[in-house]
């Protein structure tokens, strides 16, 4: 009985620890970019243009999204789209993809 339990064990030790040996994968550990890039600016140049950015609604913050999101690009209508369909389909102008 004992030596079944303490094989059990071992086997149970060794399929285990065999998983924490095992490299990650994919998981982004050890990469190290090609970093050769200068910047022209300091940091708090790019912090005063954050800054500036923010106040002018440049950024999105939150759920505070631009007007621009929120309207309706000028275009056709539903009913026009529909219409140019229902006619493509008549004359057969319509691309086939195979």
């Amino acid at each position: 009985m004992k030596a079944s339990i303490l094989s059990v064990a071992a086997a149970v030790i060794a399929l285990t620890s065999s998983a924490y040996a095992a490299d990650p994968v994919n998981s982004g550990e050890g990469y190290q970019a090609n970093i050769s890039a200068v910047s022209t600016r300091t940091r708090a140049e790019v912090k005063a243009e954050t800054v500036a950015a923010l106040r002018n609604g440049q950024i999105l913050n939150g759920e505070a999204y631009p007007a621009s999101f929120t309207t309706a690009a000028p275009g056709k209508t539903r009913q026009e789209v529909r219409a140019e369909l229902a006619q493509a389909i008549k004359a057969g102008t319509l691309p086939h993809y195979e």
